[in-house]
């Protein structure tokens, strides 16, 4: 069962290295509807985020600018589920692409 609490906001740190490995510093949350996602890349590199159709945001595509850091609220009509999404990172003129999950908490009435 999904907590009742307030909005809060969880900052997705996505770290990728020479190789394309990436690590992520809080790389699964958690989230319910009303709450902030904000992803940053590690160095600043640009960084691309994709959920395609099946989002459970408002849109499913957020590009950071300039390697700045990208959020979003979840909306509160976020179908409750599992959401596998891409990211791509461009570090040293190559695209690393990983595609880590978010997970849509139920909130209790």
């Amino acid at each position: 069962m999904a907590e009742k609490r307030g909005p809060i906001t969880q900052t997705v740190v996505i770290k990728v290295n020479e190789e394309g490995d990436f690590d992520y510093e809080n790389g699964l949350i958690w989230v319910l509807p009303g709450d902030t996602i904000v992803w940053e890349c590690e160095n600043k590199y640009p960084f691309s985020i994709h959920f395609g159709w099946d989002s459970p945001l408002k849109q499913g595509r957020f590009q950071s600018e300039n390697g700045n850091s990208k959020d979003t609220v979840v909306p509160d009509n976020a179908r409750p589920g599992y959401y596998r999404y891409t990211v791509a990172v461009l570090r040293d003129e190559k695209i690393w692409t990983d595609d880590p999950e978010l997970i849509v908490k139920k909130p209790k009435r």
